[in-house]
């Protein structure tokens, strides 16, 4: 009896799988990477009630089939467990879909992106957000810095296509804002001739104004006219597109850190039956209170929205130079970064207790904690603080999360895997910010940037990401294959450099899906539920048209999601 066959037997020994009880779906003829080690590989896996009742051969697991199964014959492509997104901010996402102009480079495609959303929008609705100019300087995710011409928006190109919505977008950077008619006069602006203190206006060289302003005063001008939230309608809306983008690229899970709105909105479409990924759902640390009083702890919630888990933040992010070093920047030596709020005082001194205060409190209510460090002294504290956890609260399974854990210093890596951290990264921050990073940080300091290999030697657990929508500086979509390549590969899209960028620090492509599916279970507490193609699990599954398994690095790009399955039902097929 070989492999294939002990699984089916086992199967049949299922409560699950009783007389007359057939599987609802069949997947078959597949090369099944299960992320289970006790069988790696099968050919086909059944599936019953949303749970995985079977994994084998195809001619076992066919004979499992009956009236009223589905046979999904998936042509010898890719199937792995549903990719479970470690960091996203759906919220964010869901209005970034709606309308961003962050990569931008011609008026032809700003003005089909203005008429898209416009026509999508009841009369009076806003237009917000923009970003434009972001790539302007390096072409997206390309290291050779090939620059472009700057796009400012054409508003007058757009008035016609925005006259029902009040239109008032900024560049990535905040250093200029653009507004159609609508807005300046909600403004009190007059929209031909605007003026206003603090503010400068643009004009074309045929005198008309241009529609774009600069200065300390626009932001005044508009903080109380546009508006703080979206309708409930529109939410729902972008929370369903966003849906249905996490559907086409294979994602079945997300841990997000939206809004109290965003999570009554999901669970309003779980009510409804069209929630279409399962949802690890984290608070601010500064509701630590709120939850422990709830009797909220970890893992509280039900398979679909899970509860109990923390976010905080202890320094800024790379994009902007504000991660917190021990040394300066390279390129500016009077800056080192800064911490964030909780980390100091009043006039800005850091404060020593507080944040470590604040996980204390949340650590001995049972609740998860994971926290935001880029730099190689916000990493270092932040593991000191953890260690303060074990002396006075004791040492326990708590899987803490070092959100992004971007720089390292050396001494600290060893440090990673005694303290049994999770290292949440997003490894497609890899492909972007290595267009700059040696610039900021120096070459000495980047050998211990996303340090993937380091990590998983140090003895910590890897978990992957994409930390969509991404910041005002880039854009990362949750597109899984854009983190699997940046991982195997350490280059850009445009495959650079050839070798790699510290090319040691590469990791294979199954330790990257893992990282990917069953690590961000677990980092969930939930790998007894999810993460791998397993007898009993819940049946979250993505279909790929590639073999990234053998296939060259460069043609993961290439893969596209052929299905994907969540509880047993297929909710994406490739068009």
């Amino acid at each position: 009896m070989n492999r294939f066959d002990l699984l089916a037997a086992f199967a049949f020994l299922l409560p699950s799988l009783l007389p007359g009880q057939p599987p609802d779906l069949i997947i078959h003829n597949a090369i099944v990477w299960t992320v289970d080690e006790r069988y790696p590989v099968a050919e086909a896996v059944a599936i019953r009630s949303g749970k995985i009742i079977a994994v084998g051969s195809d001619e076992n697991i066919i004979k499992l089939s009956g009236q009223g199964t589905e046979i999904l014959d998936v042509k010898k492509a890719l199937v792995v467990p549903g990719f479970n997104d470690n960091h996203v901010h759906f919220a964010s996402a869901a209005q970034f879909l709606e309308f961003n102009i962050m990569a931008v480079g011609t008026q032809e495609e700003f003005l089909r992106r203005v008429k898209d959303v416009a026509s999508a929008l009841a009369k009076g609705e806003w237009i917000l957000g923009g970003y434009w100019g972001a790539y302007d300087q390096w072409a997206a995710a390309s290291t050779g810095g090939r620059s472009r011409t700057p796009f400012v928006p054409d508003m007058k190109a757009v008035e016609e296509l925005t006259k029902d919505h009040p239109m008032f977008i900024r560049k990535f950077d905040d250093s200029e804002f653009a507004a159609n008619s609508a807005a300046l006069r909600a403004a009190g602006l007059d929209p031909v001739k605007p003026a206003a203190d603090g503010v400068e206006f643009l004009y074309h060289s045929d005198g008309a104004f241009a529609g774009i302003m600069r200065g300390t005063g626009v932001l005044k001008l508009f903080r109380e006219i546009v508006p703080r939230k979206f309708s409930r309608e529109r939410r729902i809306h972008q929370t369903k597109n966003a849906l249905a983008e996490m559907r086409k690229y294979g994602v079945t899970n997300v841990s997000d850190m939206s809004d109290d709105e965003q999570l009554e909105i999901y669970r309003e479409l779980l009510e409804k039956g069209e929630l279409t990924a399962r949802i690890h759902f984290r608070y601010g640390l500064d509701r630590r209170k709120e939850l422990a009083d709830k009797g909220t702890t970890v893992g509280s919630g039900d398979p679909w929205i899970r509860l109990g888990s923390l976010k905080g933040h202890i320094d800024g992010i790379m994009g902007t130079s504000t991660a917190r070093f021990f040394e300066p920047y390279s390129n500016n030596p009077n800056n080192r970064g800064r911490w964030r709020a909780l980390m100091v005082d009043e006039q800005g001194n850091f404060l020593e207790g507080k944040f470590l205060k604040y996980m204390l409190e949340a650590d001995n209510d049972n609740l998860q904690m994971s926290v935001h460090a880029i730099g190689d002294q916000a990493n270092n504290v932040l593991l000191n603080y953890l260690e303060e956890l074990n002396k006075q609260n004791g040492k326990k399974d708590r899987r803490f999360r070092l959100v992004h854990a971007q720089v390292i210093a050396p001494k600290d890596f060893q440090r990673l895997g005694a303290l049994g951290v999770i290292a949440e990264v997003q490894p497609v921050h890899l492909s972007d910010d290595m267009r700059w990073m040696e610039e900021r940080i120096g070459n000495e300091r980047c050998k211990g940037a996303y340090a993937f290999k380091s990590i998983l030697k140090s003895g910590a657990m890897l978990s992957f990401g994409t930390d969509w929508p991404g910041t005002s500086a880039a854009e990362y979509p949750i597109n899984p294959l854009l983190g699997l390549y940046a991982a195997v590969t350490r280059q850009t899209l445009d495959g650079l450099p050839a070798d790699g960028w510290f090319p040691e620090e590469r990791i294979d492509i199954k330790e990257a899906i893992k990282a990917y599916t069953y690590n961000s279970a677990y980092a969930n507490f939930e790998e007894k539920e999810k993460g791998s193609i397993s007898v009993g699990k819940l049946a979250d599954i993505t279909v790929l048209s590639k073999n990234l398994l053998k296939v060259d690095p460069k043609e993961m790009l290439q893969a596209e999601i052929l299905y994907t399955i969540v509880d047993g039902k297929v909710v994406y097929t490739k068009p």
